[in-house]
């Protein structure tokens, strides 16, 4: 498959997880007042964009040294990242 159609699937599908699931699990499980949900909130889409910055940045490197399966491997590994101040708020509270 090419290369470009292979990004541009990642990016219409692991962008938009990536972002969305940290929120998803923030409404489910904040039990916090209104005000401090949008802070959380705010705070989980920097994570999540910073370690999608991250995972792009590495797999795209490891793209360029033709290892495809290991820039995918790097992107599965970074969805994780998002959640670390979600369970960080919910031992808090």
């Amino acid at each position: 498959m090419d290369n470009i159609v292979v990004w541009i699937i990642i990016i219409a599908f692991y962008a938009p997880l990536h972002f969305l699931l940290p929120i998803l699990v923030v409404f489910i499980v904040g039990k916090e007042t209104e005000v401090s949900n949008k802070e959380t909130i705010k705070k989980v889409l920097l994570d999540a964009l910073g370690s999608l910055v991250a995972a792009f940045t590495f797999a795209i490197l490891l793209v360029s040294q033709d290892l495809m399966q290991w820039a995918m491997l790097a992107l599965i590994l970074s969805m994780p990242f998002p959640f670390i101040r979600v369970i960080k708020n919910i031992r808090s509270s």
